[in-house]
C-alpha cells in the first residue's frame, strides 16, 4: 500500500512538473528559467565558467559574472544544453527531473527512519502543497536544493543504520550538490554537522546509543571538508570577478525588507502563506514541530532531528531575508520539504499509538510494543560494526505488530491531504497563468504569450547577428531575450530619431505615450503585429519609403489535448497573419493614406473596424447595419459616461487563456490622462476551500493599443482583457480612470459611480 501511494504521488508530481515543459518560457518568476538558459548558452558559446545573464557580442569579462548564488544550476543546465541543444525544454528539464525524484527520496527517508507508511505519507504530503506544485518546473534554486539535500539526508540515515561506506559517499555527494545549488544547503549541512558532533562527542552514549566512531568521524570530516572547499571555491571565484562586495550588498538588501515586528510581517503575508500551504498544512506543520521535538527528547531517536533541521533552514531563509520574502511568493518553498518529513513523523507517531492501543486490548497486562517501526527491516551490516544509531533506534523485527495500525494512520493522514489538494489543483493553474506571481499584490500581470509569439516571428526576419533595441514599454524580461534566439538585446532604449537601428527597435504601444507613437508613425515605416511595433532593417525602413504601417494580427485557436499538456495549457495557439482591417485602422488613426479592405468582414473584430470604415466614409446605413450585428453578439452593458463614452457590451471566451472583450463607442478623444481600466476582487472564497479569499483589488485590464486620446467620435473600439481567474468568486469592473488623479468620467444615471461590473466568475 505504501509503495502504491508513493507511485501515485510520484507519477502525479512528475506529470504536474512536466506540464507545458516544451512550451515557450513566458513572463513572471518563471522567466528566471529562461535566464538560466541564457547563462548556459553563454557558457557554451564563450567557453566560460561564470554565469552571464545577457547575450554579448564578444567574450564577457569576469566583471559581468553573476555572483549572488552558487553556480551549480548554471553548470547543470549548460550540460543539458550541450547534450540536447538550444530548446525551451532545456530551460525546464533539470527541474522537472529533480522534482520527479523528490517524492521517492522522501519515501526512502521516511521508510528508513520509521516505516513504509511514514515514507508514503512524506511523498504524498509533498506533492499536494500548492507551492510545490506551482514551482515544480522552476529551474532556479529551491528545487535542486531540496532534491540534492534530501538525497544527502537519506544517505546520512542509511549510514547511521548500516555504517556502510556507500551511504557515506551518497550523503556527502547529495549535500555537496545541494551546496552548489544555493546557500540554504549550507545552513542545513551546518546544522547536520553540528547535531552530529553533539550527538557523537558531547552527549552521553545512553542518550542516542553507541556510535561507530570511525565511520561517523569519516562522514563528519568529509562533509565538513567538502562544505569548506565549496564555500572557498565560490569566495575565490567571486573575488576573482571582483564581486564579493556585490554579494554582501545583495544579501544585506535581501535581509532589510520589512522593519515591522515579525507577527505583523506574517499577518501582512497571510494570503500568500495560506495560498502556498493552506491552513490545514500550516496547522499540521505546527503540530508536527512539537511532535518531532517531543520524540527527539522523550524517545531519543536521532533521526527525529531531521525535520527540525529542515524547519530551521526554511525559517532562516524566510525570516532573515525579509525583502526576498516580501516580493517573492516562492520564498518559503523549503517549508515544503519540512512538511513532508514532518508528516512521516506524525504518521509514525499515530501508528505507534494505535499499536499500543491494540496491544493493550489484546493483553491488558502485557507491556506495549516499542514505538519504533513494525515493518522496517532490521539494520544490516557486520556484527563487529554496530550501527551509528545504536539500540535506541534499531527497529524491531518485522511481524512484531499487525499492519493495520500503519495503514490506518496513513489513511487518516491522506484525508486532510485530499483537502489540501483541493486548493493545490487550482493554485497550479493559477501559478502557470501568472508566471508564478499569483496576485502580484494587485499589480498588473502580463503573461507575454502574444509578445513572445511576436518576438519569435520577427527574429528570423532580422539580419543575422543584428542587435535588438526595446522601448521601456516592452518591459523586457529574460524570457523575451531568450525568445529572440540569442541576439544581443538592449532594453529600455529611447526611440530612434532619424535612422532606424541596424537590427530592430521594438515597441509595445499599450505602454507608449500617444505622442511618441505618432512620432514613430510619422518618421518610420512600421510592421505592426497586434499592439507590437517593429521598425528597423528587415522590419521597417525610414518613412521616405512611403510604405507606412503594415499590420498583422494574431489568429488564435484552442490547443489540442497533446499541445495543451506538452506546450501550453494556459495560452492559445497563435498564428500571425496579414490583417488589412487593422492596417486601415492604424493608418487612419495616424494620418496615413488608408485603403479599405477589399474583402467582407468575417470576425467580430473585423466587423468593428468595418463599422468605423463605413462611418469614416459617410455610409451611415452600412455603419448602422454593422452596429446592429455587433451589438446582437454582445452581452449588453449600456453604460454611458458623462464624457460621451459608452460601454456597449462584452464577449467572453473561456479557454486555455480566457478572454473578456469590452466594446466601446467613443464620444470623442478622451482627456489626456484618461484610460479605460479593468480591476477585480474576490468576493467569496471557493467552495470547500480552506484558504481565505484574496482581499486585494487587482489591476486586470491592459491599456488599449490605440490611446483613448486618439479615439474618434462614434467609432467602436475593443479592449481585450485576458482573464486569469483567482480562486473563489471574482468580480470584474470597468471604468474610465484618470492616471494623474484628475477628474475621471462618471456614469450617467450611476449615482456618482465611476465603474460598472462587466464579469462575474465563480
Amino acid at each position: 500500500m505504501a509503495l502504491a501511494v508513493t507511485a501515485v504521488a510520484t507519477a502525479w508530481f512528475a506529470l504536474a512538473a512536466a506540464w507545458e515543459m516544451f512550451g515557450p518560457v513566458l513572463a513572471g518568476h518563471y522567466a528566471s528559467s529562461a535566464g538560466v538558459g541564457i547563462i548556459a548558452e553563454n557558457m557554451l558559446r564563450w567557453k566560460i565558467l561564470g554565469p552571464v545573464w545577457e547575450y554579448t557580442a564578444s567574450r564577457p569579462a569576469p566583471e559581468m559574472y553573476y555572483c549572488h548564488h552558487p553556480w551549480g544550476i548554471f553548470w547543470t543546465t549548460a550540460a543539458f544544453m550541450k547534450v540536447f541543444g538550444r530548446h525551451d525544454v532545456v530551460c525546464r528539464l533539470p527541474a522537472v527531473l529533480l522534482s520527479a525524484a523528490t517524492p521517492p527520496l522522501l519515501y526512502a527517508i521516511g521508510r528508513s527512519v520509521y516505516r513504509p507508511a511514514a515514507g508514503a505519507a512524506a511523498a504524498a504530503s509533498f506533492v499536494v502543497l500548492p507551492i510545490t506544485l506551482a514551482f515544480a518546473n522552476l529551474n532556479a534554486l529551491e528545487v535542486p536544493v531540496m532534491a540534492w539535500t534530501l538525497l544527502g539526508l537519506w544517505g546520512y540515515v542509511r549510514l547511521t543504520q548500516t555504517s556502510r561506506r556507500r551511504y557515506l559517499a551518497v550523503s556527502a555527494l547529495g549535500l555537496t550538490l545541494g551546496m552548489h545549488a544555493d546557500w540554504p544547503a549550507f545552513v542545513l549541512t551546518g546544522g547536520l554537522l553540528a547535531f552530529g558532533a553533539i550527538r557523537a562527542y558531547l552527549l552521553p552514549k545512553r542518550v542516542f546509543g553507541p556510535v561507530h566512531e570511525r565511520r561517523h568521524a569519516q562522514w563528519w570530516v568529509l562533509t565538513a571538508l567538502l562544505a569548506t572547499l565549496t564555500a572557498a571555491l565560490y569566495l575565490a571565484l567571486f573575488h576573482h570577478a571582483g564581486k564579493l562586495g556585490d554579494l554582501l550588498a545583495s544579501y544585506g538588501f535581501r535581509s532589510s525588507g520589512n522593519a515591522e515586528p515579525l507577527a505583523k510581517v506574517l499577518a501582512s503575508r497571510r494570503y500568500w502563506i495560506e495560498l502556498s500551504f493552506t491552513p490545514i498544512a500550516i496547522a499540521a506543520g505546527k503540530l508536527a514541530a512539537i511532535v518531532c521535538a517531543a520524540r527527539l527528547v522523550l524517545l531519543r531517536r536521532e533521526h527525529d532531528a531531521l525535520p527540525l533541521l529542515y524547519l530551521a533552514t526554511a525559517t532562516v531563509q524566510y525570516v532573515v531575508f525579509r525583502q526576498g520574502a516580501d516580493i517573492h511568493i516562492f520564498w518559503p518553498h523549503y517549508f515544503g520539504a519540512y512538511f513532508a518529513l514532518a508528516a512521516a513523523a506524525l504518521v509514525e507517531t499515530g501508528a505507534a499509538l494505535l499499536e499500543r492501543s491494540a496491544a493493550a486490548r489484546r493483553a491488558p497486562g502485557a507491556a506495549p510494543p516499542p514505538a519504533g517501526p513494525a515493518s522496517a527491516p532490521p539494520p544490516a551490516g557486520p556484527a563487529s560494526a554496530p550501527p551509528l544509531a545504536g539500540p535506541a533506534s534499531a527497529p524491531p523485527l518485522a511481524g512484531s505488530a499487525p499492519a493495520w495500525p500503519a495503514l490506518a494512520a496513513l489513511a487518516l493522514w491522506l484525508a486532510p491531504l485530499a483537502a489540501v489538494l483541493r486548493d493545490g489543483l487550482p493554485a497550479l493553474r493559477y501559478a502557470r497563468e501568472t508566471g508564478g506571481r499569483f496576485n502580484e499584490r494587485g499589480h498588473l500581470i502580463h503573461s507575454d504569450g502574444a509578445k513572445t509569439a511576436f518576438l519569435r516571428w520577427i527574429a528570423p526576419r532580422l539580419p543575422e547577428g543584428a542587435p535588438v533595441e526595446m522601448h521601456e514599454g516592452m518591459k523586457a524580461t529574460w524570457a523575451q531575450v531568450w525568445a529572440l534566439g540569442g541576439r544581443v538585446v538592449k532594453p529600455t532604449r529611447p526611440a530612434p530619431r532619424e535612422t532606424p537601428p541596424r537590427g530592430a527597435y521594438l515597441v509595445d504601444t499599450r505602454f507608449m505615450l500617444d505622442r511618441d507613437q505618432a512620432s514613430l508613425a510619422r518618421r518610420f515605416d512600421i510592421t505592426a503585429v497586434g499592439p507590437f511595433w517593429a521598425l528597423g532593417a528587415g522590419a521597417g525602413e525610414p518613412a521616405r519609403g512611403a510604405r507606412g504601417i503594415e499590420a498583422f494580427s494574431f489568429r488564435e485557436r484552442e490547443p489540442g489535448l497533446l499541445a495543451w499538456y506538452l506546450v501550453s495549457g494556459t495560452e492559445p495557439e497563435r498564428e500571425i497573419v496579414p490583417d488589412p482591417f487593422l492596417t486601415w485602422e492604424l493608418r487612419a488613426h495616424f494620418g496615413q493614406p488608408a485603403e479599405p479592405p477589399a474583402g467582407a468582414p468575417e470576425t467580430l473584430e473585423q466587423k468593428r473596424i468595418a463599422h468605423n470604415i463605413a462611418l469614416a466614409a459617410g455610409d451611415g446605413a452600412r455603419a448602422a447595419a454593422l452596429f446592429a450585428e455587433i451589438t446582437a453578439a454582445l452581452a449588453p452593458l449600456g453604460a454611458r459616461f458623462d464624457d460621451g463614452t459608452e460601454l456597449l457590451g462584452t464577449t467572453f471566451h473561456e479557454g486555455a487563456r480566457s478572454l473578456l472583450t469590452i466594446f466601446v463607442r467613443a464620444g470623442g478623444p478622451a482627456a489626456s490622462d484618461v484610460a479605460l481600466t479593468v480591476r477585480s476582487r474576490v468576493v467569496e472564497r471557493a467552495p470547500l476551500s480552506t484558504t481565505m479569499a484574496d482581499p486585494i483589488y487587482r489591476e486586470v485590464g491592459l491599456p488599449t493599443a490605440i490611446s483613448p486620446q486618439r479615439w474618434r467620435t462614434g467609432f467602436l473600439y475593443a479592449d481585450p482583457v485576458p482573464i486569469r481567474k483567482r480562486p473563489g468568486t471574482e468580480v470584474f469592473w470597468a471604468s474610465l480612470r484618470a492616471r494623474d488623479r484628475g477628474r475621471a468620467p462618471r456614469l450617467v444615471d450611476g449615482g456618482g459611480a465611476s465603474e460598472v461590473e462587466v464579469l462575474r466568475l465563480r
